[in-house]
């Protein structure tokens, strides 16, 4: 898609060694001529831009297959079909020393580093105020957001709100979680504030109101779970609303087009509030910074990296196809609801770009994840490593679900109109679902009405129907505290598979789902940041 902040690929690397350089040189009386210092950098928009471009980088860095992949397919949506496991989290046969575990930790404190780079210099420039609050703003929520995903990953993390300018500032200690939330939901309420509204963006790339006034939703709903603080939940309804009532987002009436723009690098502003930015592909001349999630998800097999459609003559990249559903999940759907089948592929390409009409097989049904289909990829040439699909971080049907979770999860909350319209609002994600209008009521879909509880169970069903491999599932059933007791289900369903089939998917559906442990609800403390940091220690189990 169209490159972030109008700056050249270069100019996003470039800002990165520029801000590598400042921690080394900040602290010195003289200053190297052959780099660039804070005191000589900050002086116009342009500059500004371009190390904001480095507060951005580790997005793209850490979504384009450690996040959408290696952290998010650990949970009871899918399992990893390879003949040969891979020492990945989402087999759960890894320790602290672990690459993508450091790789995630290292990239995330960088984008922390170089925002507060930014925060401290920000001001020097000479250019209009509001477009130095603007990028501050987008610099104070991204700041807050890596601080939310280390917590939400690995528990107690430093907080670190200054950059580094010394050696002795590595070593910080741990921060509880709950002074970690605090302060991310306060630099985000401030952030809220400073950014700009989406429809003047025009695109969900970057940091605007909407996407801050949802993702604190989503952040306060976490903390309500992670902390055990009801108190939140008031606050996720609160933001969550304060968005829903601006009228700006709405559902896309058609569930499968929300992910067809996505393949075809078109933005809908109205759903998808906030994405990650890729852009040319694998194969490019240019930098590789690509979806590399799509070709793991994709299930189209073919002895080149591409198949021709042998209807539409079109070529269509070759996908990994790595991961099979589990059946669960499949068998959540109920009768009717188009979700599943797009969700979960209903058939392959295969060699010679044959169209496949995938079994429904037993014990499990061995199906591939399918929101990401190769088929409507307009960045050519196609390849099968990757591609320029921007990898949804929050989309409107996620902010009607929040809000509804906020009321039936919440003990204080006894209002039974509150009630009635959370009904409403699942059932408008289930009417989409099932190609229904969204705004009227059809008893055919529609929840039956109940008490709280009974919604708080229709909710979490939901999720993994609407939500399925967009990163969310293992965060929501770490924070329900039913991380265990689901990934044990799983594993009864794949112990349940008869010795006699000796398939690699068998196999692998055993072994993941028999590594578990109670520890992996949160991730090691990278070994590597234990030897660099004295003041950390580890986390329990590891």
């Amino acid at each position: 898609m169209s490159n972030l902040m109008n700056c050249k690929p270069f100019m996003k690397r470039l800002s990165l060694l520029v801000l590598a350089a400042f921690a080394f040189t900040a602290c010195l009386d003289t200053l190297p001529e052959d780099f660039t210092s804070p005191s000589t950098w900050y002086k116009n928009q342009k500059e500004l831009e371009a190390s904001l471009a480095s507060v951005y980088d580790p997005l793209r860095d850490c979504y384009s297959v450690y996040l959408s992949v290696e952290f998010s397919q650990g949970s009871d949506e899918c399992f990893s079909k390879e003949s040969t496991p891979k020492l990945v989290p989402y087999y759960y046969n890894y320790d602290a020393g672990n690459n993508s575990i450091k790789v995630v930790w290292q990239e995330l404190y960088k984008g922390i580093d170089n925002a507060n780079v930014l925060l401290e210099n920000a001001d020097n420039a000479s250019c209009d105020a509001e477009v130095i609050r603007r990028i501050k703003g987008e610099a104070l929520f991204l700041r807050a957001y890596y601080h939310f995903l280390l917590t939400a990953y690995w528990g107690d993390v430093p907080l670190r709100l200054e950059s580094t300018k010394s050696a002795e500032d590595v070593h910080k200690p741990r921060t509880a979680s709950e002074e970690v939330y605090r302060t991310v939901i306060a630099d985000m309420a401030d952030a809220c504030d400073m950014v700009a509204d989406i429809r003047t963006l025009g695109f969900g790339g970057r940091v605007s109101k909407q996407a801050v006034k949802g993702i604190l939703a989503r952040v306060c709903l976490n903390a309500a779970g992670r902390l055990g603080k009801s108190e939140y939940y008031a606050e996720a309804r609160k933001w969550a609303w304060s968005l829903m009532e601006e009228g700006v987002c709405s559902l896309n009436p058609d569930y499968s087009d929300v992910f067809i723009k996505l393949m075809q690098d078109e933005y809908d502003i109205r759903e998808s509030i906030f994405e990650v930015e890729c852009y040319g592909n694998v194969e490019s001349t240019e930098m590789k910074e690509t979806g590399q999630f799509v070709a793991y998800y994709t299930p189209m097999y073919s002895k080149q990296d591409y198949c021709v459609d042998e209807k539409t003559k079109k070529s269509i990249a070759r996908g990994r196809g790595v991961f099979y559903v589990t059946p669960q999940l499949y068998d959540s759907y109920d009768d009717g609801d188009l979700r599943r089948d797009w969700t979960i592929m209903p058939y392959m390409y295969k060699n010679e770009a044959v169209l496949e009409q995938i079994p429904y097989n037993e014990p499990f049904r061995f199906r591939w994840p399918g929101k990401f289909r190769r088929e409507y990829e307009i960045n050519l040439p196609v390849y099968s490593w990757g591609n320029s699909t921007n990898y949804p971080l929050l989309r409107y049907s996620d902010i009607l679900l929040i809000w509804a979770e906020g009321v039936a999860a919440d003990p204080d909350n006894h209002s039974a109109d509150d009630l009635k319209q959370a009904y409403e609002y699942v059932n408008q994600v289930r009417r989409r679902g099932f190609g229904k209008d969204i705004g009227t009521p059809d008893a055919s879909v529609d929840l039956e009405t109940g008490d709280k509880s009974y919604l708080l169970e229709a909710i979490k069903d939901e999720r993994p129907r609407e939500l399925g491999f967009e990163l969310l599932r293992k965060d929501d059933i770490v924070r329900w505290g039913e991380f265990y007791d689901r990934m044990r289900y799983a594993r009864s369903l794949a112990a349940a598979i008869p010795d006699s089939y000796t398939s690699s998917y068998y196999v692998n559906a055993r072994r993941t789902y028999n590594n578990v442990n109670r520890r992996d609800e949160i991730w090691p403390i990278p070994t590597y940041e234990l030897g660099v940091n004295r003041a950390l220690v580890q986390n329990p189990g590891w």
